[in-house]
Formats: structure tokens, C-alpha cells, sequence
């Protein structure tokens, strides 16, 4: 590949995906409302520009590929063929092909994939082969009331001449079609006035146009013969369709206005905006390296803010004020452009939704809402996995089969409602079905074979405490494992990840009724607050969202329950644990204690420390990937004096201990 070719690559590659999930888009769309023409257009629009665009980049398997599925689209678009749940699997299938090979572009493969199968296959559902003959459609699909108000704007025009849609095709191969549409356009002003073009003139203008053919409503005192004299001297122009336009509203049943005697000056007026770009891409590395650096002068923030604090600077007191705002000012502008739509997140699921749902034989209506809210990139990058495991349960699990929904007066089709909610600084994501429920005595007959819980703790626990059991590793009601689930590793993986990004997980079931799981996760992972404490001379962080209260304890008040501590919490069963002895250190005696309460559900438990050294905003660092794997550290986190300071993970850091607990507290 040439040097030239190649330096464009990183744009072909971002461009290539986003035509593909527009593909994605519209043909779930497609198979939901088969006769929605704007779905149509937009969808082979898209199959055109990823055609062009791999040509011109020399991926010869990529552009036939897509040539064929825009044959598949322009048979669509004319009422060839239909829009089948077999053909949309079809076409599916052609996406992830793609897919895999712009991946594999991404990583520097540059070797062709062979399509031939794919190629096949299209063919074979192409059941009446395009009459290279036939004629385009003469005018862009308009609705009644369109055509209403171009009339009426054709009216305000008096007696300038006759309006006529022109309908231009440029040859296939024509590299610059936005500037010969535009060359047509500024042509045909000489000879009359635009009154609208299809698309829009500034869409031309601004070199976004790049298809074949585009329409042109023009009122002049010419015939057809001139306007199509004009429209021909400009090169790689393939063929000219004339109509006029009150021919097209008699067709359509619209009753043409006369239009009165008025005097109109034909010159052209085109308008051009030449401002500057709003927007431009930045690669995640270095929004990420961005992150770092602002990080990095909060820190050193904090150390002149502790020295002018220590050496009582008070001269330097204005100054630093001034660094203080213009820090937080730059860590707050940085945090919003990292911030982007879980849209990026939830787009991938309708799809996948679809799939499982046609696999499992069960239908299923999935509505979307909250695309728009906003989380930072680093917490959006963690949340697709524990979605997708709930996504499959709900499908799974909870949505009947049409027949037996049917049976016990349920429509037969089911619903997944997936959605996010901005809670000041937490962001809440639910999915939701109208499925089966969780049934709490199913759930305990399994805990029992199982040997999870024991009889006697069976029945005291409530419906939810049994519900919550699902959590547990290894834990599944499933009667059969299936390539969609039945493993018991999918809600036990939920919990883990959303916990270690400081989140929560709750779960509501109504057995017939339906399951709710609701996650709630921080807006941020990069800068935080965060307690200070200190366990046998060593500081440790943990993470504000992560702490209900600070509280001393009497060693007096400190029961066994079985071999795990408790207190009795303003009412409340409070499992507690020495961090001393979890983190390896010897035992300190005393007849108070300093504690932290970590908020986890379904029960709250407490961490016992050496002292609280107050609160403070930490800069988050990710561990090298050898020192991930251990358990209860997320990260770490440098101080103002220079200390380097681990950020503890509390719920991974007890791990068993407290799931041992929370069974015995529950019973």
C-alpha cells in the first residue's frame, strides 16, 4: 500500500465504523418498519460511502462486498425484494464480516479477506435481477404536506416561469461529486432559481454529498430541452430526468394553486459559511495522556498548598488562590470532554437483543431510553460486559416463550426496557423485563441442593434475601447450560466488576410480573474523593462513594455471630472486620475502635482502622497489569508530601468473609 493511501487509514477506519453502525442501526430499524423510506435511503446511503470509500483505498473485498449489499438495498428501496428476518440475518452477517476486517485493519493487517461465500449468499436471495434500464425515481419521496409547503413556496414566486424536478445522475466513478453537483447547480441559476434542492444545497457546499444522484426543484421560463442542454455541459454527468412539478402534485392528488401575476428577480443567491470547523476527533491516548497531566498538577497543587501551609508563605497565599481556581477550573474541562453518551454503550445492544431473542425463539421489543446522559469514557469502557450478562438473563430468564405469554395473558411479544438516569454525581442504569420474575422458593430449593444455606436458614431468610443469593459465585437457577447462560457466573460478575467501580447493584422480582436490576455507578473514576486512614503506620485510600459514615466502637459492643463480628447499628446488624488482620498486620487490642462503614448491599459492614487521617481529592492511577490480579487494591494514588498511597477496594478486599457473613446475618 502506498505511503499516501496509508497516511488516510486512521480516517477510512473511524469513518468505515461509523457507516457500519449506521448499517447496524438501520436495518434493526428496516426490520421493524419495512416500509419506512427514510430508513431505506439512509441505509444504502451508508453502503454507497463505505463502497466509495474502501475503492479509493484499494480494499477490492471490501467494496464488492458492500456493492452487493447495496444491490440488496436499492431492490429494497425499489420493492424488488423484502426486508425478511432471513435476509436481515443475511445482511447481519455481512456486517461482522466487515467488522472483523476493519478490526483487523485497525491492528495493521493488511491482508484481503475472501467474501465469496457472503457474495453467494446475497445472490441467492436477490430473487429479480435490476434492470440497468429502468428509470430513477423522477423526484425525492415526498409527503403530502411537503409537497403543500413546496407549493406554497412556489406560489410566493408569481409568474417567474414553470417549476421542474430535475433529477441528475452522475457516472458511478466520479470522484468529486459534490463538486459536480455544485457546478450543475451554479448552471442551472443562469437559467432560472433554485427553489429547492435534494439534499440541501449546503450539504453540496460544504462537500458532504457523495452519491450518484440528487434533485433539483427549479423555476425558469426554459422547456426541458434547455435545462437539460445545461445540466449535460458539465462532465460525468450519466443521465437527466426532467419532470414538471404540478405533474408530480396531480399524481399525488394535490390540487395545483394558480399562481398570480408577479414580478421576480432571478439572481442567485448563495450563501456560504465560512466559520470554522465546531468539532474536531481526538485520539482516546491522548485524552487519556491529557487526564494524567492534570493529575499530576493537582498533585503538585496539593504540595504547594501543604508548604505555603507548613512554612506559613502567607505572600504566596493570592498567588496559589489563583493556581487553586485555575487547576480546578482545568480538572473540571477536562472531565466534561472526557465525558461521552453511554449511547456509545447501549447502540451495541439492539442488535445483540435481536439475536438471542430470534435464537431463543421468543419475541421481543426493546426500548432504549437516557442515550444522552454522559459518563466518563473510563467508566463506560467497564459497564458493556455486566450489561450484556444482564441483557441475556432478561431474555433468557425472564421473557416467556410467545405461546405460554399468550397462555397466561401476556402479549406475546416481551419487553426489555435498558436505561440511565443522572443522579447528581452517580448515574443509574437499569434493565428491566416483564418476564417471569425471580422465584424466591425456586431460588431456595436451589440454595439447598447446593448446600449455600442450610434448612434452618432457609426459613427465617425473606423473598429477598433469597433473591440476593443469586449474587453468590457459582449460583444458577438454570435447569441447563446454554450457550446464553446457565454457568452461574453471570450475576456473580455483575456484582464484582460494578462493586470494583464503586457501584451497587440491586435487584427487584415479582414472580410473573418481572425482574428490575438497577446499577449504580460514580460519573468518574479518574479524580476523586476519598478518606484517608492509617493501618499500623501505613495510609491507605478509599474512595468517598464508597463510605456511609465514620464511627468509634466499644470493644464491649463487638458479638460473635458464629466466627464473624457484629454490632447492633442504630437498630441494624453491622458486620465488622479488622483491616489489621486482613491486610496481614498483628492484632491491635484496645476498648475503642476507629471504623469506616462501607455502603454495599444487601447488608452495610465496617472496617476497623488504626485512625481517620481526613479527606482529601486523590488522582487515581491504574496498577501496572502484573499487580491487577490482586484482590481489594484499585488502584494508587501519590499524596501532597510525595507518598505513594494505595486505594483500597473494600468489598474485594473481604471477599468471602463477608459473603460467609451476609448469609449468617441474613439467617
Amino acid at each position: 500500500m502506498s505511503e499516501e493511501i496509508e497516511q488516510y487509514m486512521e480516517i477510512f477506519i473511524q469513518e468505515a465504523k461509523e457507516q457500519l453502525e449506521i448499517i447496524t442501526q438501520s436495518l434493526l430499524e428496516l426490520e421493524k418498519n419495512p416500509k419506512n423510506q427514510e430508513v431505506i435511503n439512509e441505509i444504502f446511503r451508508a453502503a454507497h460511502t463505505l463502497k466509495g470509500s474502501s475503492g479509493m483505498m484499494g480494499f477490492t473485498d471490501i467494496q464488492e462486498l458492500t456493492h452487493k449489499m447495496e444491490d440488496v438495498f436499492d431492490s429494497i428501496r425499489k420493492g424488488l425484494m423484502k426486508p425478511s428476518p432471513d435476509l436481515i440475518d443475511i445482511l447481519f452477517e455481512c456486517v461482522d464480516a466487515l467488522e472483523k476486517r476493519i478490526n483487523h485493519l485497525e491492528m495493521g493487517e493488511r491482508k484481503e479477506e475472501d467474501f465469496s461465500y457472503l457474495v453467494e449468499k446475497i445472490e441467492s436471495c436477490i430473487t429479480e435481477k435490476r434492470d440497468t434500464n429502468e428509470e430513477e425515481e423522477i423526484s425525492p419521496s415526498l409527503s403530502m404536506e411537503e409537497l403543500k409547503a413546496l407549493e406554497a413556496e412556489v406560489n410566493s414566486l408569481g409568474n417567474a416561469g414553470e417549476c421542474f424536478f430535475v433529477t441528475v445522475r452522475l457516472n458511478e466513478d466520479c470522484l468529486f461529486k459534490s463538486a459536480r453537483a455544485y457546478m450543475i447547480i451554479t448552471a442551472l441559476e443562469k437559467i432560472g432559481k433554485i427553489v429547492r434542492c435534494f439534499p440541501e444545497i449546503k450539504k453540496i457546499e460544504d462537500g458532504k454529498f457523495n452519491e450518484a444522484t440528487f434533485n433539483i426543484l427549479v423555476m425558469t421560463n426554459y422547456g426541458k430541452e434547455k435545462i437539460e442542454e445545461v445540466v449535460k455541459k458539465v462532465s460525468e454527468v450519466s443521465d437527466v430526468k426532467i419532470k414538471r412539478f404540478k405533474e408530480e402534485l396531480q399524481e399525488k392528488g394535490a390540487k395545483p394553486i394558480d399562481i398570480q401575476n408577479k414580478e421576480v428577480h432571478l439572481e442567485p443567491k448563495i450563501e456560504v459559511d465560512f466559520s470554522a470547523v465546531q468539532t474536531i476527533r481526538v485520539r482516546r491516548e491522548e485524552l487519556d495522556k491529557l487526564m494524567n497531566l492534570v493529575g499530576e498538577l493537582i498533585i503538585n497543587k496539593i504540595q504547594l498548598l501543604r508548604l505555603s501551609s507548613d512554612y506559613k508563605l502567607d505572600s504566596l497565599k493570592t498567588t496559589l488562590d489563583s493556581i487553586d481556581r485555575l487547576t480546578s477550573e482545568l480538572h473540571n474541562l477536562v472531565m466534561r470532554i472526557r465525558m461521552v453518551p453511554v449511547g456509545h454503550i447501549f447502540n451495541r445492544f439492539p442488535r445483540l437483543v435481536r439475536d438471542i431473542a430470534r435464537k431463543l425463539g421468543k419475541k421481543v421489543n426493546f426500548i432504549i431510553e437516557g442515550k444522552e446522559i454522559e459518563v466518563d469514557r473510563t467508566v463506560l469502557d467497564e459497564i458493556g460486559e455486566p450489561l450484556l450478562h444482564l441483557l441475556r438473563n432478561a431474555i433468557d430468564h425472564g421473557i416467556e416463550p410467545p405461546e405460554k405469554r399468550e397462555k397466561i395473558g401476556k402479549p406475546p411479544e416481551g419487553t426489555v426496557k435498558l436505561t440511565a438516569e443522572r443522579k447528581k454525581d452517580h448515574i443509574l442504569i437499569t434493565v428491566e423485563d416483564d418476564g417471569a420474575g425471580l422465584d424466591p422458593e425456586k431460588i431456595k430449593r436451589k440454595a439447598l441442593e447446593k448446600g449455600i444455606i442450610s434448612e434452618a436458614e432457609s426459613k427465617v431468610m425473606t423473598a429477598q434475601q433469597l433473591i440476593d443469593l443469586i449474587f453468590l459465585p457459582g449460583f444458577s437457577t438454570s435447569e441447563k447450560v446454554t450457550e446464553t447462560s446457565g454457568r452461574g457466573v453471570g450475576m456473580d460478575i455483575v456484582k464484582t466488576k460494578i462493586e470494583s467501580l464503586g457501584g451497587t447493584v440491586q435487584i427487584e422480582s415479582a414472580v410473573g410480573k418481572g425482574t428490575k436490576v438497577t446499577l449504580t455507578l460514580p460519573l468518574t473514576l479518574a479524580i476523586v474523593k476519598a478518606i484517608l486512614i492509617k493501618v499500623a503506620d501505613q495510609t491507605y485510600a478509599i474512595p468517598l462513594n464508597h463510605i456511609d459514615e465514620v464511627i468509634r466502637i466499644k470493644k464491649s459492643e463487638l458479638k460473635k455471630i458464629g466466627d464473624v463480628s457484629a454490632i447492633n447499628l442504630r437498630g441494624n446488624i453491622l458486620p465488622v472486620f479488622h483491616l489489621r488482620k486482613i491486610l496481614g498486620y498483628m492484632d491491635l487490642e484496645t476498648e475503642e475502635y476507629n471504623a469506616v462503614v462501607i455502603n454495599r448491599d444487601p447488608i452495610n459492614f465496617g472496617l476497623i482502622v488504626d485512625s481517620i487521617v481526613g479527606m482529601q481529592e486523590i488522582v487515581i492511577k491504574t496498577l501496572d497489569e502484573s499487580l491487577k490480579k490482586i484482590e481489594g487494591i484499585a488502584g494508587v494514588t501519590i499524596l501532597g508530601d510525595g507518598q505513594v498511597v494505595l486505594i483500597l477496594d473494600p468489598a474485594n478486599l473481604i471477599g468471602r468473609k463477608r459473603k460467609d457473613a451476609i448469609l449468617r446475618i441474613l439467617s
